[in-house]
């Protein structure tokens, strides 16, 4: 079985896309990406057989689909909540986390993601911290795809 650890980020644009595509460019968090970049981040995962997150990402992708009015954030939330039975959710206590020794400079949320890393779970990510952070570990770059697909490789 292949998964992927899912950062936020490109969290809030799956469940954001998955609720409505058009709210790409309207989300206040996804706003700096295109239906394409969607699109592209659909197809990576389709390679995966699960996504394996962390409570502190879901906490943050629900606290962030709510950025956006009425009745979308109700939308957002209800796609967020159809997608939490098909995922692994790892848990380590906060205090085990904020051992870690990149915890001052990233944060719980991206420890935790840190933590859970392996070289048989990679993660997919836009955060270049948490990325330059994770690369002993197997970690891809969602803004080089991007790049990829914008460029041809150049």
């Amino acid at each position: 079985m292949r998964n992927i650890i899912v950062d936020t980020g490109l969290l809030v644009l799956l469940v954001v896309g998955l609720t409505d595509r058009s709210l790409i460019s309207k989300h206040k968090r996804t706003r700096s990406f295109e239906e394409e970049d969607y699109d592209l981040l659909i197809s990576v995962l389709a390679r995966y057989d699960q996504l394996v997150v962390t409570p502190h990402v879901i906490t943050e992708v629900s606290n962030l689909s709510s950025q956006i009015g009425e009745p979308d954030s109700t939308s957002i939330r209800r796609t967020l909540l159809g997608l939490l039975p098909r995922h692994i959710e790892e848990y380590e206590p906060s205090e085990k986390i904020g051992q870690h020794k990149y915890f001052l400079r990233l944060g719980i949320t991206d420890c935790a993601i840190l933590n859970i890393l392996s070289k048989k779970t990679p993660l997919i990510t836009v955060d270049l911290d948490l990325y330059l952070s994770a690369a002993q570990g197997t970690a891809l770059n969602f803004n080089y795809l991007r790049q990829e697909r914008l460029f041809g490789g150049e």
